[in-house]
């Protein structure tokens, strides 16, 4: 490397990192958190040491998560219940958080539902619901936090998508969970980009099949499907929630600071065949 251009790349390297916030005890947001993935990543940033929001519409799992973590972990954990659906409802919350002293640096925006139909037989309100919640509530949640984050100067956004967004997964029938993660996963592309200058990043993460209690039920009622699933997956197994938490914790952190508007598959290899 030229001495200039070496010189160069360590006065751009000083400057991220002085910009950088220091990263311990900081505020994350999980929507959709009551379960499978979303439950293994508010595990994993608690057990980092950071304080944990979990956001549910179900109550109950929520706060049943909430006193599990908090003594497995020992991690700062609060509940906040929850419908993405409703900007106000969000907007409300990320209020409610600053003037709380817990101003949020990052978000996984994860709430989500994959209701299976033909497509010949969905309905309007079967339709209108799904995209309520995994597209509209996601851009809810992100342009509520996100406003916080512009303002701050950093932070960092990760939406769950699905390998369902890249490519036709069959034999299931769900077009409208497809359509969704396909227009997340942009989304995450889209305000990457508009708010780079800001210091907010913004990334997706899709998940090929994971071992959620979703999944296991499907492998239990069509254990035929669950075997041609097997067949298209080259690393032969399931990922585990774990995985996706990782990964995800990862993009939400400064380790990806260089990393926005981008997608991360954490699929087993699905994708590439």
């Amino acid at each position: 490397m030229e001495p200039d251009q070496q010189a160069a790349d360590e006065e751009i390297m000083c400057r991220i990192e002085s910009e950088l916030p220091v990263e311990e005890n900081r505020v994350y947001v999980i929507t959709g958190a009551a379960g499978g993935i979303g439950r293994a990543t508010a595990e994993v940033l608690a057990g980092e040491g950071h304080r944990v929001v979990v956001t549910d519409i179900d109550q109950a799992a929520g706060e049943n998560l909430t006193a599990q973590i908090t003594s497995a972990a020992g991690g700062v954990v609060r509940f906040e219940q929850l419908d993405v659906r409703s900007p106000e409802a969000v907007e409300e919350l990320a209020e409610q958080l600053e003037s709380d002293g817990w101003p949020v640096f990052g978000v996984m925006a994860n709430a989500g539902i994959a209701p299976p139909s033909p497509a010949t037989d969905y309905s309007a309100d079967l339709w209108n619901t799904t995209v309520d919640i995994n597209l509209n509530g996601v851009f809810w949640t992100c342009q509520a936090f996100g406003k916080k984050m512009i303002q701050r100067g950093s932070g960092s956004i990760v939406i769950t998508s699905s390998i369902a967004g890249f490519g036709v997964v069959s034999p299931e029938r769900h077009a409208a969970y497809g359509a969704t993660k396909a227009a997340v996963a942009h989304l995450a592309a889209l305000l990457g980009v508009e708010w780079a200058r800001s210091g907010v990043r913004v990334n997706a993460v899709a998940p090929g099949y994971t071992n959620t209690p979703i999944l296991e039920k499907a492998r239990s009622e069509s254990p035929d499907v669950f075997d041609q699933w097997m067949e298209r997956i080259p690393i032969g197994r399931l990922n585990t929630p774990l995985e996706i938490a990782n990964a995800t914790s990862f993009l939400l952190s400064d380790r990806a600071s260089g990393i926005t508007a981008t997608t991360l598959h954490v699929d087993g290899g699905y994708s590439a065949c």
